[in-house]
């Protein structure tokens, strides 16, 4: 006669509890390394995405067709810290009658495009003419840091800086632009007219042979 006839029981349960605490820590450590790899993508992730609070971009862009006026962009993330190597994107879909030069733009899309560096900045020389009252996307491929109007020396739109723009400038003068507002201090004046004189008969393939510096022109019309 069998003097434990529960044995072979309690044998069984304890077996299905040892491999019942195994399956729980196999899982309690597929789940935390879940839970790490998420966190960790996530911040890679968050890493390459510019933050508004925190990247710089002029709301005010300023073009003509023989360059002259740099437009920088400081890309930085939720942390405040510089997004090197990330891809710029001036995108002027949504800003009609501004001609970009060919040069500049051979595929005709709109876009101009410029790759960060290790401080995370991107300056364009953007080349183009007309105006419009429309925005220029400002941001990368994803994300848009600023909507900015575009202003550029070569208000009729022709691709050069001729005595036409300047008549155009010239009635303008007394307005808060952005049209004809070259120095995006909120009003056509005077300094305007100067800065558009130093673009004179430039065009997309030719740029004047005297160009002042901002500098110099705000001395002048002090």
């Amino acid at each position: 006669m069998d003097r434990h006839p529960h044995a072979p029981v309690a044998v069984a349960t304890a077996t299905s509890r040892a491999a019942a605490q195994r399956l729980i820590g196999a899982l309690a450590v597929a789940l935390l390394l879940s839970l790490v790899l998420a966190l960790a993508t996530a911040a890679v992730a968050h890493a390459d995405v510019p933050d508004v609070r925190f990247s710089i971009a002029d709301s005010n862009l300023v073009a003509s067709p023989d360059g002259g006026f740099p437009y920088t962009v400081w890309l930085r993330d939720g942390t405040n810290t510089p997004i090197p190597n990330a891809i710029v994107v001036l995108d002027f879909a949504n800003a009609p009658g501004i001609q970009l030069c060919a040069s500049q733009d051979p595929d005709h899309d709109g876009r101009l495009l410029a790759t960060s560096d290790v401080s995370g900045k991107a300056t364009f020389v953007v080349k183009a003419g007309g105006s419009s009252s429309g925005r220029v996307s400002v941001g990368t491929v994803l994300d848009v840091i600023v909507q900015a109007r575009p202003r550029t020396a070569d208000l009729d739109g022709d691709t050069d800086v001729d005595a036409l723009d300047q008549a155009a400038l010239n009635a303008l003068l007394g307005t808060s632009g952005p049209a004809g507002d070259l120095d995006r201090n909120g009003i056509v004046d005077a300094a305007d007219v100067a800065l558009l004189a130093a673009h004179l008969g430039g065009s997309c393939t030719t740029t004047p042979a005297y160009q002042p510096s901002w500098g110099s022109l705000k001395a002048r019309y002090r």
